[in-house]
Parts: structure tokens; C-alpha cells; sequence
């Protein structure tokens, strides 16, 4: 349903649809897998509701109320020895109530500020305890800046839940809160010629996204690029 000419949209909905997954797919949500003895895919199936439009020139906004079913959900069980090694368990059955919004605000192509939220609650798991390596809230934020016409600044925040997991022997625990926060810059020194810097965890903070792996500090990187082509 539209108003007022798209300034406000309701929608709502049923969808199904199967997501096919492969080693590249898992590894690319965790690095630490070990190889997978099979593979297979997820049935989602979700009825939402949710509304999006925009408010003047500048603002704009997104939001989502979504009930999942799932079947075969990904899951990561690290094992109770180490906790080191993660192997890939499909869940049968397991639902899941999302809440995603999104803010955003820009200015022509110059400057653009978008934040987000996803909150996952999983529930009625048919073969597990726990909705193993699966992140229950996720904030993130970008900022987007020309700030004059051969300079770029952008930086990216991120906060999350931890998620659940196995501790050493046995016994269930989850992964603290954390936040990251990543910064940099593109300068044109010629049409073809640009100088970046990138600046990774910023705030040099000490967390985990997956147990016992404990992500770099503060780090940065930078480098020139040359385009040949036009």
C-alpha cells in the first residue's frame, strides 16, 4: 500500500524460499569450520509486515516484523574439548521472530548516515539446546562523506550479542557483547591515481565473534591505485 506518492509504503507478506549452501557459504559466515562431512540446504519460510518511506528531502527509514520457519538452519557447534574446531549442524526445525529497522539520512551524493538494527529470537528448536553461533542483535552504523571533491571519508560501527556456544568439558555460555569501530580515506591525486588508509578496530578493542578467536587489534592499512583504463 502507497501514500501520499511513496513517502509512506506499507507491506506485508509471505514468502518461501530454499537458500543453498556450499563450503564457501559457511566459511564465509565463519572462518573456523571444519570440512563438512555433507552438505544441504535451508527451507525459510516467513510472513512479515513492515513499512518504509521517507520523511522531507533527507530522511528515510525501513522497518520489518518477520516470523521465520526454518528447516536445516546452519548452525556452528564448536566442540567441548578445545573449543577451537567448529563443526556445521543443521537444525530440523526452528523458528525465529526478526525485528530489522533501518535510518538513514543523506545529502545529495555528498554525505549519507545509515543506521541499523536486526534482533533475532530463536525459538521451538527440534534437535538442539541452543541456536549455536547465531548473533541475537546486531547495531551497525556507516557514514559516508565527500568532504570536498578528491577527498572521501567514510567509517563503519558495529555492536552485537554474542552468541552461544559450547565452553570446554561441557555446559553451554555466551560470547560477551562487543563493538568495533573502522575508519578511512580516499584522496584523488590524479583522474587515474588515488591514495586509500584504512583503519581497522580503532578503539583497539579485545573480543571474540567466535570462541577463542580473538580478532586483531588496532590496525591499519594503505596503499596507492593506478587505473589504466579511461
Amino acid at each position: 500500500m502507497k501514500i501520499k506518492d511513496e513517502n509512506f509504503v506499507l507491506q506485508g507478506g509471505w514468502t518461501g524460499y530454499y537458500q543453498k549452501n556450499n563450503y564457501q557459504s559457511f566459511s564465509g559466515v565463519n572462518p573456523f569450520i571444519a570440512q563438512p562431512n555433507f552438505l544441504f540446504n535451508t527451507r525459510i519460510m516467513e510472513t512479515f509486515a513492515g513499512l518504509k518511506g521517507s520523511a522531507g528531502s533527507h530522511l528515510s527509514y525501513n522497518a520489518k516484523v518477520g516470523i521465520r520457519s526454518l528447516r536445516n538452519a546452519t548452525l556452528f557447534v564448536n566442540d567441548s574439548i578445545d573449543g577451537k574446531t567448529f563443526n556445521i549442524l543443521p537444525e530440523n526445525k526452528m523458528k525465529s521472530l526478526m525485528i530489522h529497522g533501518e535510518l538513514g539520512y543523506s545529502v545529495q551524493e555528498k554525505f549519507s548516515l545509515l543506521a541499523g538494527i536486526t534482533v533475532n529470537n530463536y525459538s521451538n528448536l527440534n534437535s538442539n539446546d541452543k541456536a549455536w553461533g547465531l548473533l541475537p542483535l546486531e547495531i551497525t552504523g556507516a557514514l559516508r562523506w565527500q568532504v570536498i571533491e578528491e577527498l572521501q571519508f567514510k567509517a563503519d560501527v558495529f555492536f552485537w550479542n554474542g552468541a552461544s556456544y559450547f565452553k570446554k568439558g561441557f555446559g553451554a555460555d555466551r560470547q560477551k557483547g562487543a563493538y568495533d569501530v573502522n575508519a578511512g580515506a580516499e584522496y584523488t591525486l590524479t583522474p587515474r591515481l588515488h591514495a586509500w588508509l584504512q583503519v581497522n578496530n580503532l578503539f583497539n578493542n579485545k573480543y571474540e565473534r567466535w570462541n577463542q578467536y580473538q580478532v586483531l587489534g588496532l590496525n591499519l592499512a594503505g596503499g596507492i591505485v593506478y587505473s589504466f583504463s579511461q
